[in-house]
C-alpha cells in the first residue's frame, strides 16, 4: 500500500509539474539576439518565414545590417532566387557594379513564385549589398539562390515547368549541402513555412541537411491567432516585437500550430470560429507548435501585419507585365493574381466583391520528370 501511495504521489507531482511548464510564462527575446545566440550552437538557422510580409522583412533587413551576424554567418540562401542567375547575385551583393535588369532576374524569375514577387524580397538582396558595401575588407555575407535553374525564356508550356517544380525542396537542400556544409560555413535559409514545418518529424530539407550532419535550429513565422480567423489570444498583447520565443517550454509551445502560423486561415481563406469541423475520436490531435519548430518568430497583433506587392500600375504596358501575363496563362492561373494596391492586410476575409481565392490548377502531368542538367550560370 505504502509502495501504492509513493506512485500516487510520483504521478501527481510530475502532472502538476507537466501543468506549470505548460502554463509558465514564456521566455522573450529580441529577434536579433536570438538568432545570433542560435548561431553560438547550430552551424543552420532556418527560417520558416511568410511570403510578402512587410514587418519580417524589416526585421530582416536589420538583422543582415548587424555587425555580429556578419561577422558569423556567411551565407544567406534564399528560395527567392533563381540558381541560373547565381553569378550576378554574387557580384551585385559583393558590392560589384551589376546591372540590376540581370541581377532582379534572380528573384523575378523564379517556377516557385506565383505572380509577380513581392518587393520586399528584391530589398533583402539590396540590404545585404548595402551592409557588404560597408565591410570592405572584412567578412562577407554571400545570398545563395535556392530555387531551381529554370530559363523562362525556354518555356513554352506548363510540362517544361514540371521538372523544376518537382524538385524545389531537394534542389535547395542540394544547394545548402553543396554551397554551405561541404564548406563549412554557417547560413540562415529563408523559405515559406510549409517547406520547413516538423509535421512527421524533421522536413525533407532539414532530414537531408541533418543527414550531412548540420546542426539545425527552425525559427518560424507566427501570430496571435490560435484558432479560428477571431480566434485572437490577447496573452501576445504585451509583448513588444519583434521577439523569438523558444518552443521547447511555456504556453505558447503547446498551442496548436497551424492557426499561428497561418494567422487563422488555410490557404487564401480564413477558417471562421464557428465551422471548424469538430475532431472525430479517430482524428489525431491537432500539431502544437513546439512539434512542428524550435522558435517562433512574432513581429506584430495579426492585425497589424501587412503584405507587400507589385501593384499592377508597376506592371501595365511593360514587357514584364506582360512577361508575367504570359506566365500566369502557362501556368494555368488567372491574372487576378497581380494585385491593385502596393499594400494590404497579411490576413484578411476576402471582399464579397472577389468571388473568394482562385481555384488552383491541377500540377503538370510530368511533375516527376528529372531536372536537366543545369546550365552555366549567368
Amino acid at each position: 500500500m505504502k509502495l501504492r501511495h509513493v506512485f500516487t504521489f510520483a504521478t501527481i507531482s510530475i502532472a502538476l509539474s507537466s501543468i506549470c511548464s505548460a502554463q509558465a510564462n514564456p521566455k522573450l527575446e529580441n529577434a536579433t539576439a536570438a538568432v545570433l545566440r542560435a548561431f553560438e550552437t547550430h552551424d543552420i538557422v532556418m527560417f520558416g518565414e511568410i511570403h510578402g510580409n512587410k514587418q519580417e522583412y524589416e526585421w530582416l533587413r536589420s538583422l543582415v545590417a548587424t555587425p555580429e551576424f556578419a561577422d558569423q554567418v556567411d551565407d544567406v540562401v534564399v528560395e527567392f532566387g533563381n540558381s541560373l542567375y547565381q553569378k550576378s547575385v554574387d557580384r551585385y551583393v559583393s558590392g560589384e557594379d551589376a546591372p540590376l535588369e540581370q541581377v532582379q532576374k534572380a528573384w523575378r524569375n523564379l517556377v516557385g513564385a506565383i505572380g509577380p514577387p513581392s518587393p520586399v524580397y528584391a530589398s533583402l538582396y539590396q540590404a545585404v549589398r548595402e551592409t557588404n558595401l560597408k565591410r570592405r575588407g572584412k567578412h562577407q555575407i554571400r545570398i545563395v539562390c535556392g530555387d531551381p535553374y529554370i530559363d523562362w525564356d525556354k518555356v513554352q508550356d506548363r510540362e517544361d515547368i514540371a521538372p523544376y517544380l518537382g524538385h524545389r525542396d531537394d534542389w535547395y537542400a542540394q544547394v545548402v549541402k553543396d554551397e554551405v556544409l561541404a564548406k563549412h560555413r554557417r547560413a540562415l535559409l529563408i523559405m515559406g513555412s510549409g517547406h520547413f514545418l516538423r509535421r512527421n518529424g524533421p522536413s525533407f530539407i532539414e532530414r537531408q541537411l541533418r543527414s550531412a550532419e548540420a546542426k539545425t535550429y527552425l525559427v518560424v513565422f507566427g501570430t496571435n491567432t490560435t484558432g479560428g480567423y477571431d480566434d485572437l489570444d490577447h496573452r501576445f498583447d504585451s509583448w513588444s516585437a519583434p521577439v523569438i520565443v523558444p518552443l521547447a517550454d511555456g504556453w505558447v509551445g503547446e498551442l496548436s500550430a497551424m492557426p499561428v502560423v497561418m494567422g487563422g486561415t488555410v490557404l487564401f481563406g480564413p477558417v471562421a470560429s464557428s465551422s471548424r469541423p469538430a475532431a472525430s475520436a479517430s482524428s489525431p490531435p491537432p500539431l502544437k507548435l513546439k512539434d512542428v519548430a524550435d522558435a517562433l518568430l512574432y513581429l506584430g497583433p495579426r492585425d497589424s501585419l501587412t503584405q507587400v506587392f507589385m501593384p499592377r500600375a508597376q506592371l501595365d504596358g511593360t514587357p514584364y507585365g506582360k512577361e508575367m501575363e504570359r506566365r500566369l496563362t502557362i501556368e494555368g492561373f488567372r491574372t487576378n493574381f497581380i494585385f491593385e494596391d502596393e499594400e494590404a492586410p497579411q490576413f484578411s476575409w476576402p471582399q464579397p466583391a472577389s468571388g473568394g481565392p482562385p481555384p488552383l490548377p491541377p500540377p503538370p502531368k510530368n511533375m516527376g520528370a528529372p531536372l536537366p542538367p543545369r546550365p552555366p550560370s549567368q
